[in-house]
């Protein structure tokens, strides 16, 4: 938003005045104006309130976690407003600011849990309105509510980076995804199936880019089946063909074959198995996923090999098909890949990791 400038006749307290008064939890129909300017300022309203902990300049009020209500309503208006964006640069700055506030979002109180808190209710509150406005979105505005999910997925990794990917984290993060009308649930047939199969498109690069990142580097490793976890219960539990197939081509055959690239013996002992498929590029896909990962169910400071990340991968796909609320064919599917990608195999080979090692 433009800073206010002096002009004659004002008051030089104008401006204080102005800055003070942004700092507020703006209203939904603020949000969803139709004048740009009124927008702009809701939204920095907005960003000022949660990022200073919903102090307005020193006075008494400060930023509490809404109820399921409030938060809908708010995410209503700034669903609209999203809406009312319409040039691409406009459209990519608010979705930036927008995913920014997950990390942002700052309460009074000093306790990182309650910040966290307040970050997953905002979470949870943008995918309950994504689900619940879906139906609604044109084909022609369909594209930039893509980009506004694909800022957030980012968002929702660098937010769990700042948790040093602790377990509590990582299962809440997943509670919203999948839970009964969540964007990735098998059980609610009402939720569109573009939401998860989009989800699955941009998780591994949003998840590469974050952890890309200079201050997400020098954390723990990320638990890579933990967060897959939405996935993997998806791919065994949906009872949807296409929802299987865009998980596989999407999210696990790239990884399985990026890990695969990333180990020299498995690399090779594929390449004996299957010696007329194509030839693979020398540097693996999610180089970074590869690097900063680990085993396990949360953050450590060890990383695991691209073999040890695999076998992990694989025995946590196959533990999810053998679970009774997989579908059978979901499962056979699922047991296949298990032997073609070598699950079978013997895990204590200690040649073949110290070959991995070197």
């Amino acid at each position: 938003m433009p800073s206010a400038t002096s002009r004659k006749g004002k008051s030089r307290a104008a401006p204080a005045e102005e800055t003070k008064a942004q700092a507020a939890m703006p209203l939904g129909k603020q949000l969803a104006h139709t004048d740009k300017k009124v927008r702009d300022r809701a939204i920095a309203g907005l960003i000022a309130f949660l990022s200073q902990g919903g102090d307005t300049e020193g006075e008494s009020s400060s930023y509490v976690r809404l109820d399921d209500d409030e938060m809908a309503k708010l995410w209503k208006g700034l669903f609209y407003c999203f809406w009312m964006s319409d040039k691409p640069l406009v459209q990519q700055a608010l979705a930036a600011d927008l995913a920014e506030l997950l990390l942002q979002i700052k309460p009074k109180t000093a306790s990182s849990q309650d910040r966290f808190d307040a970050s997953i209710a905002f979470l949870e509150g943008f995918w309950d309105a994504i689900v619940r406005e879906w139906a609604g979105i044109d084909r022609l505005r369909m594209d930039k509510y893509y980009l506004l999910m694909r800022k957030y997925v980012n968002a929702t990794f660098r937010l769990l980076a700042r948790e040093k990917w602790e377990k509590n984290a990582i299962q809440a993060v997943n509670r919203i995804l999948t839970k009964d009308g969540g964007p990735m649930t098998w059980q609610d047939r009402r939720v569109p199936t573009s939401i998860s199969t989009h989800i699955a498109d941009i998780y591994l690069d949003e998840l590469n880019k974050a952890l890309a990142l200079p201050e997400v580097d020098s954390q723990p490793a990320c638990p890579l089946t933990a967060v897959l976890e939405p996935h993997i219960i998806l791919l065994t539990r949906t009872s949807t063909s296409t929802v299987h197939t865009r998980l596989m081509s999407s999210v696990f055959s790239p990884l399985l074959e990026c890990l695969t690239l990333a180990s020299p013996s498995l690399s090779l002992q594929q390449d004996a198995e299957r010696p007329t498929k194509k030839s693979k590029k020398e540097e693996p896909m999610f180089a970074h996923i590869v690097m900063h990962s680990c085993v396990g169910q949360e953050g450590q400071t060890d990383r695991s090999s691209a073999r040890e990340l695999k076998k992990g991968l694989l025995k946590r796909m196959f533990e999810a098909a053998a679970n009774e609320k997989a579908t059978e064919s979901n499962r056979r599917k699922v047991y296949q890949v298990w032997r073609e990608e070598g699950g079978d195999d013997d895990d204590d080979d200690d040649e073949d990791e110290e070959e991995d090692d070197e």
